[in-house]
């Protein structure tokens, strides 16, 4: 707040103190505002950016493995009926699919051994 008066006064160029102690009380007080500024950016926004770097690569790499597992059981699941559409296994759960597909494996079989 008394930086904020201080540049509004140098702006008005209305001043209580004049002539030598003003520019002291001005060049001083800015040296103080200016030695402030670079301790809290220094010390504490250095601080606040590499931890906000480090949270970013944290949840991306989660991510990142989060997707990857995903990928991979859809792939496993869907694996499973390719290969038994394309007649290289059975499934063994029990239900309409599993029955659907094992009709196809051996209609594609039949296929197989007519054309032969």
């Amino acid at each position: 707040m008394v930086g904020l008066k201080l540049i509004s006064l140098r702006r008005v160029k209305v001043s209580v103190i004049t002539g030598t102690v003003e520019k002291e009380l001005h060049s001083h007080s800015y040296e103080v505002a200016r030695e402030l500024w670079h301790t809290f950016r220094t010390k504490y926004l250095a601080k606040a950016r590499v931890f906000i770097l480090a949270l970013f690569y944290t949840v991306a790499q989660k991510v990142l493995r989060f997707n990857a597992k995903l990928i991979h059981k859809v792939q496993a699941k869907h694996g499973k009926w390719y290969d038994m559409v394309k007649g290289k296994g059975t499934l063994k759960k029990k239900g309409s699919v599993s029955f659907f597909l094992r009709d196809v494996a051996e209609y594609k079989k039949t296929m197989k051994s007519d054309s032969l």
